[in-house]
């Protein structure tokens, strides 16, 4: 015998509102489906290097999310389904990992804050109609978003990045060792995190002469992760040598075919050096760029700890070794 409560308005066809859970999973697929689309369009806009996308992406994710999740839970769905699409990226881009990895905090950074806005206004406006101070929050990510998508929004990327080694050979034979190929060993830190390592180095020191810098491919990939972020063929960076004097050597970009070129753009390449003792040399390497990334205040830091550690590892790839006029690759 049926009762009253089967033919309610929550029961019948008519009356029926989706769950908490139905929603939540709604907003989720939706989610995914709009920040792909969003990537590419802003890839197709040429804005893949803006905040547009770095903040925008996350943006709009953490609308979809807060506004399809229950009240006073949508700071963490949104975390948690941010989550699981970062986690899903991974296998889908190989070795472009990295972005996901060096991204990631920006990630979480925007859509807390977008979530927490909403979370914060769902609160107030039980309490009555929601103040002008709640714009606040909305604005400024949306101020964030824009930055480097016009060139009124851009912030100049212009950089320097120095490291100093002491080496143990004597001055007086420093140019003959920087003339010698580097001698690239397997990097380390930060730099062992997905970039692409450094193979070969060719080219003299004589002012006019080019080096040539040849980096690893990806590895091959089957199924349906294949996709690569750079490809698996090797790229290479080179290098005009502009300025010489007896202590010091100026390198000049002349090419650069790797994917750090969509990071930033090597503007010039600074090495001198000066005795310390009888046999040991100060080195100072200083890579002078232009970050292409935004936001600045995110990536401008990224890009400094990054490149300052490889300026170190190639003052650790000169070939110290004396009484020698060659390089040996495979010694």
């Amino acid at each position: 015998m049926s009762t009253p409560e089967d033919h309610g308005p929550d029961r019948s066809p008519a009356g029926y509102r989706p769950s908490s859970r139905q929603w939540m999973l709604v907003g989720a697929i939706a989610a995914f489906g709009a920040g792909f689309v969003l990537y590419k369009v802003l890839k197709h806009e040429g804005l893949g290097q803006s905040a547009a996308l770095y903040v925008g992406i996350p943006l709009v994710l953490a609308a979809i999310l807060s506004l399809t999740a229950p009240p006073r839970k949508a700071t963490g769905v949104a975390l948690r389904v941010t989550t699981l699409l970062l986690l899903l990226s991974v296998p889908v881009l190989g070795e472009g990992a990295i972005c996901v990895l060096l991204t990631a905090p920006i990630f979480y950074l925007i859509v807390f804050a977008a979530a927490k806005t909403v979370d914060v206004v769902r609160d107030d406006d039980r309490k009555g109609p929601p103040g002008a101070q709640m714009l606040v929050a909305p604005a400024i990510l949306v101020v964030l978003a824009l930055e480097g998508t016009i060139p009124a929004l851009t912030v100049p990327g212009g950089a320097t990045s120095t490291a100093t080694r002491v080496v143990d050979l004597p001055s007086t034979q420093m140019a003959d060792a920087l003339a010698r190929p580097l001698d690239f060993g397997k990097p380390g830190g930060i730099l062992a995190l997905g970039f692409p390592d450094p193979m070969s180095d060719t080219g003299g020191l004589d002012v006019g002469s080019t080096r040539t810098i040849e980096f690893s491919g990806a590895h091959h990939r089957h199924g349906p992760t294949a996709q690569h972020h750079w490809g698996t063929g090797p790229t290479d960076l080179t290098l005009t040598v502009t300025g010489r004097t007896a202590d010091s050597v100026t390198f000049t970009p002349a090419g650069d075919r790797t994917p750090l070129a969509t990071w930033l753009r090597w503007d010039r390449i600074d090495v001198d050096w000066s005795p310390v003792d009888a046999g040991r040399t100060r080195v100072r390497w200083q890579l002078h760029y232009t970050r292409l990334l935004s936001p600045s205040w995110y990536f401008g830091p990224i890009e400094r700890v990054v490149t300052t550690r490889a300026a170190d590892y190639l003052i650790g790839s000169i070939d110290t070794r004396t009484g020698i006029m060659t390089h040996d690759h495979a010694s």
